[in-house]
């Protein structure tokens, strides 16, 4: 699996992408808070091509810069226990070395590695109704997936669960 890969170091050639967005995630006392639409992204990320999310960069109308986040260690805690409440996220696809602390300029940044998820777990989404937590990417936006798309996911998988099952 290859990642897309870029200078996080070269403030002016950072943008947002179909494959890479940033967050904020500093949080009211800005040290450091989780931010809430980063699911909509994994899912995103995991039923579309797969992509980065960089938490620690603030964007202006198309401008980013390397904010950080003060206190990181919260932020991954909140989010290992999130990603694996099947309550709040159907699967999480992530291995450990997927979620790295980064350090830009003497600022922490926490990149996450987020795979294309495989056939058989489509559609990853957020909540309890695969419905209205399906994401997918669509330039650097996250959309709604219509009950369609979500329907024809559901069918590649049952079919892939059935081949392996045939095994």
């Amino acid at each position: 699996m290859t990642y897309p890969t870029f200078a996080l170091d070269d403030i002016t050639s950072l943008h947002e992408s179909a494959q890479v967005e940033f967050k904020l995630a500093r949080g009211r006392d800005g040290q450091g808070q989780l931010p809430e639409d980063i699911w909509a992204t994994y899912s995103s990320f995991a039923n579309t091509l797969g992509g980065e999310i960089i938490l620690g960069v603030r964007e202006d109308r198309g401008h980013f810069t390397i904010e950080g986040i003060p206190n990181p260690q919260p932020v991954l805690q909140e989010f290992w226990e999130i990603i694996d409440n099947p309550s709040r996220v159907s699967c999480n696809i992530l291995a450990i070395s997927d979620v790295q602390l980064i350090e830009i300029m003497n600022k922490k940044l926490i990149r996450i590695r987020v795979p294309l998820a495989p056939e058989h777990l489509k559609p990853v989404f957020i909540g309890t109704d695969v419905y209205t937590g399906s994401y997918f990417r669509v330039g650097d936006a996250d959309m709604h997936a219509s009950r369609k798309q979500v329907m024809q996911m559901l069918r590649r998988a049952h079919h892939c669960n059935k081949l392996f099952k045939a095994r």
